[in-house]
This record gives structure tokens, C-alpha cells and sequence, in this order.
């Protein structure tokens, strides 16, 4: 008989006996954990089992049964809350298998008002990494009650590599997976692999308070066998036995919408979720970090970066930590892969002290991955070493901890010796020992000097027309309590502004102004949601745009609102571009929100209506002589007349869509990172017009750095090159060290990443780096002249004026260096 088919006959008759015999058995407590029921293991009663489209629940004596159907593949419980699965939560169905045991085992110090669970996606690999023991050591120190991953697992040796590696066995608790569109792969039908590695792909099961619902993505690179009409025939069935009281939690991989109805409908049927208590829709897929609230529904949506690697718009490496309460979403936090023994005293320092008022500021940052800092001592002795003082420092970011003291006249310009020990929850104590001179740095007297945009200028020159310097020294640090992305800081009116990120929470996102003299915070702006890139300065007002389009304009003196303007932002990408302004117009957004808004008022002069889609892109854009250019990453770069919006032209070839940097004018060209080659374009008409070849991969969020006689670019991997303009030929390279963690886009361990755009003054290269300094560096030869330890990756553009550097690092500390 022809093989196939025997095998048609041999299903066909499996399929006529599953849909008369059903499926039966028994959840039940598994004593011994060995997957069997023995006996005296006694059954567990209303416990949901499913066959993929109906549902049913356990009896007293813990038995069930269930009527077969056509689509069956698996027979699967709802883990209950308290329990975890000895073997399995799921069963394929089989001929051969009479019953369908499922054993429980109670879950230690299980807790029934609060759900902790880490949560991975995208991340496509099948490489061993250290991000893999950093979340099994978090789970293991910190605890967790399991791991969800949200998809992009990926393809065929990501799915076979995580199955082996990153299970229920190999972590320690319990994992899920969901099924991401890189996990549909060849096979009899898009989802086969995956289901024979992690089974069904839309389950349920409940942990703490809450119910949480897995559901597959749609679409992918092979087609599923299932369909919408599966998943809400099944959703509709599961909830129907749920308690409408607990939170529903849905795990996906990508955001089921933007708005704020949560209805997953089908050809045949829907079903609204906000109907059933729906409080959260965790996905991947963009390779961001980006949180919102949709509404006042209090639905929360919360993406996430890959773990292993930077995000697609430089977000960082990552795994989040979510809480969930009876209300939903309670807490998020977020553990930034691959830091480990993490320890700085920015202040005191041997480069500087700083001092808020006559008391001397301790400032520490302190970071491990795998567990928390949960307390930091700092010790003082003298010459002889005797200890003179202790002090216990208070948190203010996930970052950073610091306190005051006072310092008595007679200790001043004295040498001392500090110590910082930093206790992590397990124990383990990071330790630094420091040498200072307790001093205080001259500070210049403040002119009327502004720095009111990233790079100084909506050409984005990173020249600056000041004499360098052969030293750093710390004159204050001020930290405004969240986290500094690209937000360069703003220098105008005698004040510093700088914006902030909360990718979790959305509490600490924001805009603050501090003394540029003394770092005193003198007012603070909460936004919506992050302020991810650049805000920018113009008669007294302060310009910025938020992750989900919002456009502020605050008076620079106190932080009142002006005008405020929702952008028409109704889906992913989320905005965190750097806008720009000139002569009295604010530009901003992107896509088909892309605008041109008066300064003044916040009147939409024009909108843009030739281009949309991509992904997102933490470019700032660049003007000049009316010419605005823009990009959206994976689509194009795009030339704009500033007066009309109109394009004037695009490019998309040679790696310039798959970028992240900022162009910057220089004279009447446009320099441009492609992905692996430096374009200097004719802005008139958007032809290359010479380029660089690198080798180095030019993924990073910098600006290239254009003078009289150098190009210098940064990279993801090796640092910061130069060519001589002249000839194209390379002069020096600087490689700065390993990056704390990853930003640009999949890069991973090696890389000595540089995401700050260099500025040069004089001689001298100041440059920040993922690696937690600050450099100078001499622009002839490239060796590096100084260094401060700021102990956090420097995302944002630095800023020189005034005989001042100023530098915002991820800690959140802004830090205050006399030239």
C-alpha cells in the first residue's frame, strides 16, 4: 500500500476513535515528583483541563473527561494558582495513551496576593550567553514564581537550543513559551516544531491572583494550522471557568492594539477582552522597551527588549520583572543584562569632589544583574587609617545611591581614603576603595552662552568653538531621579535641562532643571511617557516630545506648560526621535504624525503625508538651509523642505535604512552612517557623493564628528575611528572598554560600544562610553589624555559651555566637570 497513504488511514482511524472515546484521567498531588500517579497520590478537584476547544474541571476526586474533536492535538490543564507541573502542563494526544494523568506538586512559600514572574522575548539565539545564568541566578536569589517568554524564540536551532536550555528543568521553576512569527518554521504546518518542543500554543494558567492567558501570533514565516477563529472559540470557553474577579493577564507576542478595545475578532466570532477583566498585554516583537496605559481602561501594555542584545532603536539589553496584584500590573523593573560586580564612587573622587551646599555629596553607583543592591555603606578614615565617619547611603534610581555630610573647615584640602560596600540580597558585597583630596573645584563664572539643542546646533556640529583642556574634574553631581537615555542635556539661561526615561512604569519620566552653578534641582516636569531623545530651547521655551507623541512646551524658568499637543500616534513604532527648532518652528514626530509646530502656540503649521511605517529610530533629525532630514529605521532616510513638508527625496540603499545614527551637516554636505559605510551626500539632491567603507558595523546613535581635518564615527563594537577627510585612510582608532550592557541593534559581548557623539574643542575629543567614562582624548593621536569613572553607560550627547562639560548618564546622575 502507498505510504502515505497507510498514514492517512492510520490518522483518519485515530481520529475516529479520539472522537468517540474523548480523553479521560486525573490531576492529581505527585508525592515523589516523578511524573507517575502512584498509589495513595491523591486527586485534586476543579482543576481546568482542556482539549484545545472546550473546557472542563476536575471532579472531587480529581477526574475528568472530555469529548474529542477534529482539531485536537493536546490535552492541557490550568496550573492553579500555588502549584507547578511535575512533568508537564500538557499532553499530545495519542492512540496509545488511555488516560491523561497530570500531576501538581505545591509550590513553597507560594503566595496568594501577589504573582512575581520574569518575563523574556525575542531572543534569537542559539548561543549560550551569560544573560541565561543571570536569569536563572535572579529567579534562584530573588525568587519568581515562573518565566514567560514572549516569542522570536526563533527559527529552527533557536527553538531546538531553548528547549534544551532554557526549560522548567534547567531554571528552576516553571517555564512558558509563547509562539512568536520567527517560530512558525517549515514543517507539515507553521507551528509543528514548536509544538513538538513546548506544546499547545494557547494555554492558560494562574498564579497568585491572577489568571494569565497565552496566545499565539496571527502570522509568521510559514503558515499555522490554526486559526483566529481557534483561539477565540477556546478563550471564550477558558474564561467562562475562570473567577471574573481575578486579573486576566495575556501574554503575546505582539500588541493586539493600540487603542483601547481589546477585542480579538475572527471571521466567525469575537471576544472583548475588556469585558473579563483584562489588566495587562505583555508582548514582544518590536525589540523596544516601551510601556503605556491605554486609556482609562487601566489596561497596561508592556514591551520589551531582547535579553541577549540591543533593541532595534538601541534599547537595552534586558529581562523585566513584573508583579501582579488582585488589580493587575503592581510593579515592573527592569534587570539590564550582563552587568556584574558593578561598583563606582563618583563622589568623593580622585578627579573631584562634589558638594550640594556646604555638605559633601557620597554618590555611588552600584548595579549586578542577577540580584539587587540593598544597601550601600560608605566609610571615611584618615591619613593613619582611622575610620573618621560611616555612613548608610539611600537609594534614588535603580542605579544610584548617595547622602550628604557635613565636613568640618578644619578637614577641607585634606587627603583621605574611602570605602564603598555595597551588599547585594545575597549576600555578596561589592567593594571600592577611593583616594581624594576633599576640595572644592573652581567653578567659571556663568555667562550667556546656550546650548539649545543635542550637538549645539540643528545642524548637529559637534565642533565646539572653546580651547580644550588636559583634565577632567568634577565640579557637582546632581541626580533627578530616573533614568538618562539620549536626553542630551540643554544648557540655557544659567540653568541645565535634561528629560528621562521610565520604560516600566511610566512614573519617572519626565523633564528637570537644575542650576548649572551648583546642580540645585529647581523644577521638575512629569510627562507621560518617556522623554527618550533630545529636548530642545527657544525663547524661553523648552520643546520636547514624548514616547507616545506628546509635545510639551514648558517655560524655562519655572516648568509651567505653555501648549501641549497630542500627535496623531496610533500605533508602534513608538516616537523617540530628537525633534529640532528654527526660527520659530518646532519639528517632530514621524511617519504620518510627523509636524511642523509654532513655537509659540502649538499650532500645526504643516503635517506630513508622504511616508509612514518602519521600525523606530533614535536619530535627532538635522537642518539646514531649509532642508529637514529624517528617518524611520528599516525604511528609508528622508530629505523634507522644511517650509511645506513636502520629501524632496529618500534613500534606502548601501545600509542607510538599517541605521540609527544622526546626520549632521558640515559645510554644504551631509555626512550619513549606512550600515557599514560613512555617506557624505549632496543634500540638494540626496547622491552620494563620497563615502567610507568600514568594517566596523555603524549602528550606534551618534552623530559622525566632521572638523577641518577628521571624520570621526563611533561604533558598536570597536569604538571610535578616524579618517583623515582628505584622503579617506584611517588614523587612529580609540577602543574604549566592554560595554556594561548592549544597545545597538543585536550587538552583544565583544563590543566596546560608544553611543555618544564625540565633541571636539581644540585638540581634544570629549567622548562618553557604554563602559561607564567619560574620556578625553587627543584628536591627533587618538590616546586617550583623561578619564572620569561616571559608572553608568553614557547614552546621551555630552554638552561644552561655559568652560563646563556636562554629562547625563543612565544612572540618572548629571555631572558638572571644570575645564
Amino acid at each position: 500500500m502507498n505510504k502515505r497513504i497507510l498514514l492517512t488511514c492510520t490518522a483518519t482511524l485515530f481520529l475516529h476513535v479520539v472522537l468517540a472515546q474523548g480523553f479521560s484521567g486525573k490531576v492529581f498531588i505527585d508525592k515523589n515528583a516523578n511524573g507517575t500517579r502512584d498509589a495513595g497520590e491523591a486527586g485534586v478537584s476543579g482543576i481546568r483541563v482542556s482539549n484545545g476547544v472546550q473546557v472542563t474541571e476536575t471532579d472531587n476526586a480529581g477526574n475528568y473527561h472530555l469529548p474529542g474533536d477534529a482539531k485536537n492535538k493536546f490535552v492541557f490543564i490550568t496550573t492553579p494558582a500555588g502549584y507547578k507541573f511535575s512533568k508537564a502542563f500538557y499532553i499530545r494526544t495519542d492512540s496509545s495513551i488511555a488516560t491523561y494523568d497530570f500531576g501538581l506538586m505545591p509550590v513553597k512559600q507560594a503566595q496568594s496576593g501577589m504573582a512575581k514572574f520574569i518575563r523574556l522575548t525575542d531572543t534569537e539565539t542559539y548561543l549560550y550567553n551569560n544573560w541565561i545564568t543571570e536569569t536563572k541566578d535572579y529567579a534562584r536569589f530573588e525568587g519568581a514564581d515562573f518565566i514567560v517568554h514572549t516569542g522570536d524564540i526563533c527559527y529552527e536551532k533557536g527553538l531546538q537550543f531553548h528547549a534544551q536550555q532554557i526549560n522548567s528543568n534547567t531554571m528552576g521553576l516553571p517555564v512558558y513559551y509563547c509562539i512568536g512569527n520567527h517560530d512558525l518554521v517549515k514543517g507539515p504546518y507553521g507551528e509543528a516544531l514548536y509544538e513538538s518542543l513546548f506544546g499547545p500554543v494557547f494555554y492558560s494558567f494562574e498564579a497568585g491572583p491572577a489568571h494569565f492567558i497565552v496566545t499565539p501570533m496571527r502570522y509568521g514565516d510559514y503558515q499555522p494550522s490554526y486559526t483566529v477563529d481557534d483561539v477565540v472559540q477556546w478563550m471564550k470557553n477558558d474564561l467562562a471557568h475562570t473567577d471574573p474577579s481575578k486579573p486576566v493577564i495575556v501574554f503575546n507576542h505582539d500588541l493586539l492594539t493600540y487603542d483601547t478595545l481589546f477585542t480579538i475578532r475572527s471571521g466567525k466570532d469575537s471576544i472583548n477582552l475588556n469585558e473579563h477583566n483584562l489588566k495587562a498585554w505583555v508582548y514582544g516583537h518590536w525589540h523596544i522597551n516601551f510601556a503605556r496605559t491605554h486609556g482609562n481602561t487601566g489596561i497596561r501594555s508592556l514591551c520589551s527588549a531582547p535579553a541577549p542584545d540591543g533593541g532595534i532603536d538601541n534599547s537595552a539589553s534586558n529581562f523585566d520583572i513584573i508583579g501582579v496584584d488582585k488589580k493587575g500590573i503592581s510593579y515592573v523593573q527592569r534587570r539590564y543584562t550582563y552587568v556584574s560586580n558593578q561598583v563606582t564612587q563618583v563622589s568623593p573622587a580622585a578627579n573631584g569632589v562634589a558638594f550640594e551646599g556646604n555638605k559633601l555629596l557620597v554618590s555611588v553607583n552600584a548595579y549586578q544583574t542577577s540580584s539587587y543592591v540593598h544597601q550601600v555603606l560608605f566609610s571615611l578614615y584618615n591619613k593613619k587609617g582611622q575610620l573618621l565617619k560611616q555612613l548608610s547611603l539611600q537609594q534614588r534610581t535603580d542605579w544610584n545611591w548617595a547622602t550628604t555630610m557635613e565636613v568640618p573647615a578644619a578637614r577641607m584640602n585634606n587627603v583621605y581614603t574611602s570605602t564603598i560596600e555595597a551588599t547585594l540580597n545575597t549576600g555578596n558585597i561589592l567593594f571600592r576603595r577611593d583616594t581624594f583630596s576633599m576640595k572644592r573645584t573652581s567653578i567659571p563664572a556663568l555667562t550667556g552662552q546656550v546650548w539649545p539643542e543635542v550637538l549645539q546646533n540643528a545642524q548637529r556640529t559637534g565642533v565646539v568653538n572653546t580651547a580644550g583642556t588636559h583634565g577632567l574634574q568634577l565640579a557637582w553631581s546632581a541626580n533627578i531621579g530616573g533614568n538618562v537615555w539620549k536626553s542630551s542635556p540643554i544648557y540655557a539661561a544659567g540653568k541645565i535641562f535634561v528629560g528621562t526615561i521610565d520604560d516600566e512604569e511610566n512614573k519617572h519620566c519626565g523633564i528637570t532643571a537644575l542650576d548649572a552653578k551648583t546642580g540645585k534641582k529647581l523644577w521638575q516636569f512629569h510627562t507621560k511617557n518617556s522623554i527618550k531623545h533630545s529636548i530642545s530651547y527657544s525663547n524661553d521655551v523648552l520643546l520636547a516630545t514624548d514616547a507616545e507623541g506628546v509635545t510639551y512646551a514648558l517655560e524655562a524658568a519655572t516648568g509651567k506648560v505653555r501648549w501641549q499637543h497630542t500627535g496623531d500616534l496610533k500605533n508602534l513604532p513608538a516616537y523617540n526621535s530628537g525633534g529640532v527648532v528654527q526660527e520659530g518652528i518646532y519639528y517632530t514626530g514621524a511617519g504620518n504624525y510627523m509636524q511642523a509646530l509654532e513655537v509659540t502656540t502649538g499650532q500645526v503649521k504643516w503635517t506630513n503625508h508622504d511616508w509612514s511605517g518602519g521600525e523606530g529610530t533614535p536619530a535627532a533629525m538635522a537642518l539646514q538651509n531649509g532642508v529637514l532630514v529624517t528617518s524611520s529605521n528599516w525604511n528609508h532616510l528622508y530629505a523634507h523642505n522644511a517650509a511645506t513638508g513636502k520629501v524632496l527625496w529618500k534613500r534606502s540603499d548601501e545600509g542607510i535604512r538599517f541605521r540609527s545614527g544622526t546626520p549632521a551637516f558640515y559645510g554644504d554636505r551631509l555626512y550619513v552612517h549606512g550600515l557599514n559605510k560613512l555617506h557624505i551626500i549632496d543634500p540638494a539632491d540626496g547622491k552620494t557623493v563620497d563615502s567610507i567603507p568600514t568594517e566596523d558595523a555603524l549602528k550606534t546613535m551618534t552623530a559622525p564628528l566632521v572638523t577641518d581635518q577628521y571624520i570621526i564615527i563611533c561604533t558598536a563594537a570597536n569604538g571610535m575611528v578616524a579618517y583623515n577627510k582628505h584622503t579617506k585612510q584611517q588614523v587612529w582608532c580609540f577602543v574604549p572598554g566592554e560595554a556594561l550592557f548592549y544597545t545597538a541593534p543585536y550587538s552583544s559581548p565583544s563590543s566596546a560600544t560608544i553611543e555618544s557623539t564625540p565633541l571636539c574643542a581644540g585638540n581634544n575629543i570629549y567622548v562618553g562610553a557604554s563602559d561607564g567614562y567619560v574620556y578625553i582624548i587627543n584628536i591627533h593621536s587618538g590616546k586617550a589624555v583623561s578619564r572620569f569613572r561616571v559608572g553608568a553607560p553614557v547614552f546621551a550627547e555630552m554638552v561644552v559651555c561655559n568652560g563646563m562639560l556636562y554629562v547625563a548618564d543612565f544612572s540618572g546622575n548629571v555631572n558638572a566637570f571644570s575645564l
